[in-house]
């Protein structure tokens, strides 16, 4: 369970929602906004209200992530219902632009989150103290620069909206170019996780001179996480100098030895520790801001042997992620353990982020097992403790590691010193210079190695994406016509080859509610 120190910033988020609904839709009445966000107290609630909505914008993200990636699948290919056949548009790279998923899932709450830091940033000057003011905009800049570089990666051009606008300046503004989109966000980020951003350092941080994060706010943004994310943007934009520079000090400061265990890093008795750079945060017991993670995840018809209320079988394991996590042992949750036991306990795996990742039930279904719970702790359907990683330790590694094998050190000895940290904690072999000598091999080294190590946390379809739209099509289409549970659909309903224009979400067809 959080401890009290954290709870202050997960009340005041179920406050806002009792008190400030009206921000959610109707972000164009600025005037009553103006009025509320008179000083600091009340800018910093309107701070809380944008932490609030990554609630709602990452309950969902995996259907658009994972799910549409070569790491996961539905586990029913029967079920027609509207509910089933929506997730099978998103699996088979099919949805169009009438599907509500997107719209009501991706579309709304990131545009409302964006709506929300604008109101912020419009504000600002309402904040007296320099560095008070300087630290909530940098805020409220990472927030909104996380929202468009989602929606640019699921949809490429979109509207570009950085104040609050009247309906009538919605519904005459026009896309903007993916270019224009990217460069808003670095130099949002840029101010950032610049030190005039006053970000605070980590707790974790053994940096001498710098102002670290309060205990009272732990769970909002720092310095590493503003830096960290937008490495992941120059990555995105193949600037390896720019990943390297911005990653170096986290690096310096953080090290290769003493990472936490990979068992730990999701443990709801362990939130918030060093590897989590960045996460959002989640309360269970009713309050209506609990987790639903583990029951969307959980095997169906798994009734409460592994969650109250049932599971969904979304966002179930691919064959070809439980071919690399699975080895020795095939592990089934009714001959007893649980997936959160030591590692060895109840299965025999080389890879200790087997038993962490994914599970079985019954002995004939994969389910995806990260954000799980014992029975015990989950009360009440979709109202689990656990908190979502957006950024850890691990990807900064693996993301520095990528810019000095690609970038212009052209360093595969250097970058093979950080991938096997992660190997290692994992309890694997350290990668070679036989096997991964050149920059190619080492790049592909790279990728597994992120498929792995961050599998179920929403990285892999951008990692595919990165690689490329033709890395993309043929991942998918090998995973469409190989994979046991695509040959299982009938009556035409399996999917059919991709091409490119399957690769982005079409922009939702009820445009008219964009605000």
């Amino acid at each position: 369970m959080k401890n009290n120190i954290l709870k202050p910033i997960v009340y005041s988020c179920l406050a806002l929602f009792m008190t400030a609904c009206n921000l959610d839709y109707f972000p164009e009445s600025a005037i009553g906004e103006d009025v509320y966000y008179k000083n600091t107290n009340e800018v910093t609630t309107g701070l809380i209200a944008c932490y609030n909505g990554l609630m709602q914008v990452v309950e969902e993200e995996w259907r658009f992530t994972e799910l549409r990636s070569d790491n996961a699948h539905l586990e029913s290919t029967t079920s027609s219902d509207a509910n089933n056949e929506e997730l099978r548009r998103l699996d088979h790279m099919t949805t169009t632009s009438q599907d509500k998923f997107v719209f009501d899932m991706c579309w709304v709450p990131a545009y409302r989150v964006i709506s929300r830091c604008n109101t912020v940033l419009s504000a600002i000057d309402n904040v007296a103290d320099a560095d008070t003011k300087a630290k909530i905009k940098s805020e409220a800049l990472f927030i909104r620069s996380m929202m468009y570089f989602n929606l640019v990666r699921l949809f490429g051009e979109v509207w570009l909206v950085t104040e609050p606008i009247s309906g009538e300046e919605a519904l005459e503004m026009t896309k903007s170019s993916v270019d224009n989109i990217y460069t808003q966000i670095i130099a949002d980020l840029e101010i950032a996780a610049s030190p005039a951003g006053k970000l605070p350092h980590p707790t974790f941080s053994t940096a001498a001179g710098v102002t670290k994060q309060p205990t009272a706010e732990i769970g909002r943004a720092t310095i590493y996480a503003a830096k960290a994310l937008l490495a992941k943007v120059y990555l995105t934009r193949k600037n390896y100098a720019g990943v390297k520079t911005i990653l170096q000090p986290i690096v310096q400061d953080y090290g290769t030895s003493g990472l936490v265990q990979f068992n730990q890093i999701f443990s709801t008795s362990n939130e918030m520790n060093k590897e989590i750079l960045f996460a959002v945060r989640f309360k269970a017991g009713g309050f209506g801001i609990g987790a639903p993670f583990v029951n969307y995840f959980a095997a169906r018809n798994s009734s409460t042997s592994i969650v109250v209320g049932n599971g969904m079988g979304y966002n179930a394991p691919s064959d070809g992620i439980t071919d690399k996590l699975g080895n020795v042992t095939i592990w089934s949750y009714t001959t007893g353990g649980n997936p959160d036991d030591p590692i060895g306990a109840t299965r025999n795996y080389d890879d200790k982020r087997n038993a962490v990742t994914v599970s079985f039930f019954n002995n004939y279904v994969w389910w995806t097992a990260k954000y799980w719970e014992s029975p015990t702790a989950v009360a009440v359907l979709n109202d689990a403790e656990t908190d979502w990683p957006v950024i850890r330790y691990a990807d900064v590694l693996l993301m520095y590691a990528e810019a000095l094998n690609d970038g212009p050190d052209n360093d595969q000895n250097g970058a093979r010193t950080y991938v096997n940290a992660i190997r290692t904690r994992a309890g694997l072999p350290g990668l070679d210079v036989a096997t991964t000598g050149t920059k190619a091999a080492m790049h592909n080294a790279i990728l597994e190695e992120r498929r792995l190590e961050l599998a179920f946390e929403n990285h892999r379809f951008y990692d595919m994406q990165r690689e490329g739209n033709q890395y993309l099509i043929n991942t998918l289409n090998a995973q469409f016509a190989n994979e046991n549970f695509y040959k299982t659909y009938t009556q035409g309903r399996g999917p059919q080859p991709i091409t490119e224009s399957n690769l982005i979400l079409p922009i939702p067809l009820n445009m008219e509610k964009l605000y």
